[in-house]
This record gives structure tokens, C-alpha cells and sequence, in this order.
């Protein structure tokens, strides 16, 4: 995905932020495992965040081990190893939506990326394919995001919370997917939706500028006045649906029986995500 979903290191424990790495760690070495080497490249925070979610919430204990690290073998790094099971859709979902933004990008590049991002495609289709595979319910999630991005993206009436809606249900979709007693089925939705939103408007934030540097689609684009500081108005505009998201988001948790990992799940829905949003506007005006 995005990469915005991140704990707030400050605010942890060692202990809590070496479980965390761990975890990151063991998505990374699970990938892979199942895709080949290169598909470590789609290993992202967001879907960190996922694979910790669906660990939080399975009974047991997980497994840590010590081994060379395979992107650098002169570093070793501690691993989760839990035999897949929470990494499995975490990783599926992974490669899946890399394929999506590689496809995303062959559609809105110049000649010179567009060639690269075929190339490209080339790998990330046939990961794609495996993931479909293992979870057969991600393709439709997938079809829906496509039609739904473009649908939106070629509406010129489109507005921000249409413009939001195909993220937000694809994230809340995915999180629907983890193994977990069907009266959290709700719960989950609603956190994904919520968080979905979120990730995306901070994806409108941080790609502002240059998208209006490049003409690219951007929501805010038409209701920037002329004249204004284009980062100034996204925080006047974003900041209190972003604030409202991750509220809401954090609120939902509370209502799962989370098993293991609280604080750190905590740490990241109750400070990393604000602390992330902070940044991504703090960077820009500072430019």
C-alpha cells in the first residue's frame, strides 16, 4: 500500500518495538518464501500492521528466532516465525496491491516509466496470480478498487469522500478476511473502512503538489482557491476527517479480543497514526 501505518517509536518499549521488528522481519523472510526474493520489495508497513492484527487476534504463542538476514547477510535479525498463518494474508494482500500500483502507474506514467513498470508487471502478475490462489476472495476486492478508482479519477464531479470510498472498502475488505469469530466480522469492517480512508488522504496530501505539478487526478486540485498555499489549505481541509478516522479506528479496536501485541497495536493506533499525519504536513510546509 502507502506505508503510513507505522508505530510511534518514542512511545514504545524496547521490548515492544523489538517484537514489532520482528514481525516486519518475519512478513518479509515469509514473502520470500512464497513469491521469490524480489517480491520483499512489496513488504510494507501497512501490511506489517496487518499481519500484527491477525497474530493479536489468534490464541498461542508465536515463535522468535535468530537468522542472517537475507537482504543483508551481515546483519542478523530476530524473526517471528508462527508457521505462516498470520503472515499468509498479509502477504497475499502485499503482493497484490503492488501489482495494483504497478498497473496504476503504467496507466499515468510517461514513456520511459510506463516501459519500466511493465517490465515490472511481468513479476508482479505472477505473484498476483499465486496470492489469488491462496485467497480467491482478494480478487474481487481488487476488481472493485480498479473499477472504483477509475470511476472516480474520470468523474469530473468527483469528490473527496467518492474519491476515498474504493481504498476504504478494499482495506476494510481485506481486514474482514482475517481468521477470526464472525461477530468481529463488523468490528473489522469498520476499523479497515476507517483506516482506508485515512491512508488515502494522506496519500492525497503527500502526493499534492506534485500532482498538481504534473496534472495528475487529485481531489483537492478543484477546491484549491487560487492564490493559497496548497499544503496550508490540504491541512485545513484533511485534518479534521483524518482526526475523525483514526478516532473512530482506534475506537473499534477496543471492541476486539485482542490476545497478544495490545500495546504495540495500541501504540500504532493511538500514536503513530497522528504522530504520521503530523509529519506528511509538517515536511511539506517546511519545503
Amino acid at each position: 500500500m502507502f506505508g503510513y501505518i507505522k508505530v510511534y517509536k518514542p512511545e514504545m518499549k524496547v521490548k515492544e518495538f523489538e517484537i514489532y521488528n520482528a514481525i516486519y522481519c518475519g512478513l518479509c523472510r515469509h514473502m520470500g518464501k512464497t513469491y521469490g526474493a524480489l517480491s520483499k520489495f512489496c513488504l510494507s508497513y501497512d501490511m506489517t500492521f496487518v499481519s500484527l492484527l491477525d497474530a493479536a487476534l489468534r490464541d498461542g504463542c508465536d515463535g522468535f528466532e535468530q537468522k542472517r538476514c537475507r537482504v543483508n547477510p551481515l546483519k542478523k535479525c530476530t524473526y517471528c516465525k508462527n508457521d505462516g498463518q498470520s503472515q499468509e494474508l498479509a502477504a497475499a494482500a502485499g503482493v497484490v496491491l503492488t501489482d495494483m500500483k504497478v498497473l496504476d502507474n503504467i496507466e499515468d506514467s510517461g514513456f520511459i516509466k510506463s516501459v519500466f513498470c511493465r517490465s515490472l508487471r511481468l513479476f508482479t502478475k505472477h505473484w498476483s496470480k499465486k496470492a489469488f490462489k491462496k485467497f480467491p476472495d482478494l480478487k474481487p476486492i481488487v476488481e472493485e478498487y480498479l473499477n472504483g478508482q477509475r470511476l472516480a479519477e474520470s468523474d469530473p464531479e468527483c469528490c473527496l469522500d467518492k474519491a476515498a470510498e474504493p481504498t476504504a472498502k478494499a482495506v476494510s475488505r481485506i481486514l474482514m478476511l482475517i481468521e477470526t469469530d464472525q461477530k468481529y466480522k463488523f468490528v473489522l469492517e469498520r476499523m479497515g473502512y476507517c483506516l482506508g480512508k485515512w491512508v488515502y488522504l494522506c496519500d492525497v496530501a503527500d502526493d499534492l503538489k506534485k500532482d498538481i505539478k504534473k496534472g495528475n487526478f487529485n481531489p483537492l486540485t478543484k477546491e484549491l482557491p487560487k492564490g493559497t498555499d496548497p499544503i496550508k489549505f490540504a491541512e485545513q481541509r484533511l485534518t479534521p476527517i483524518m482526526n475523525n478516522c483514526f478516532i473512530e479506528c482506534s475506537t473499534y479496536s477496543e471492541l476486539l479480543e485482542i490476545k497478544k501485541y495490545k500495546p504495540i497495536l495500541d501504540n500504532i493506533l493511538y500514536e503513530g497514526l497522528k504522530q504520521r499525519q503530523k509529519q506528511i504536513f509538517l515536511k511539506e510546509n517546511c519545503q
